[in-house]
């Protein structure tokens, strides 16, 4: 049995617009791209996953290819660190050293330290 009913497909369309609302809103906040990062071919982006900027990501990737060089990570808890393909390690126990205004800084900070630069 075909349906065309328009009040069906007005409430229907109503609640695909509200499911996409919540899916977009729930994917995080937008990439940031620290500005204070060297050589000129990586780039290192940061980007937060909520709980008042304690859960964020930061990934040095190389320009050209897009490819991930490092990152450190912080769930809220404990710091993980990636050096290219290898496997996440646990870098620190707590992620103290960023919670500060310096932040910025002492992110490219450790992943110099962490890739030895």
């Amino acid at each position: 049995m075909k349906s065309n009913n328009p009040v069906s497909v007005s409430v229907l369309a109503f609640m695909l617009l509200a499911f996409t609302g919540q899916a977009i809103a729930a994917r995080g906040k937008p990439i940031t791209r620290i500005d204070e990062w060297k050589p000129t071919t990586e780039i290192l982006e940061y980007h937060s996953c909520g709980m008042a900027d304690m859960c964020w990501v930061a990934e040095v990737k190389n320009k050209k290819t897009k490819r991930r060089v490092a990152s450190l990570r912080c769930d809220g808890e404990k710091l993980f660190s990636i050096i290219g393909k290898q496997p996440e390690i646990v870098a620190a126990e707590n992620c103290h050293l960023f919670e500060n205004e310096s932040k910025f800084q002492e992110i490219p900070k450790a992943l110099r330290e962490l890739l030895n630069r």
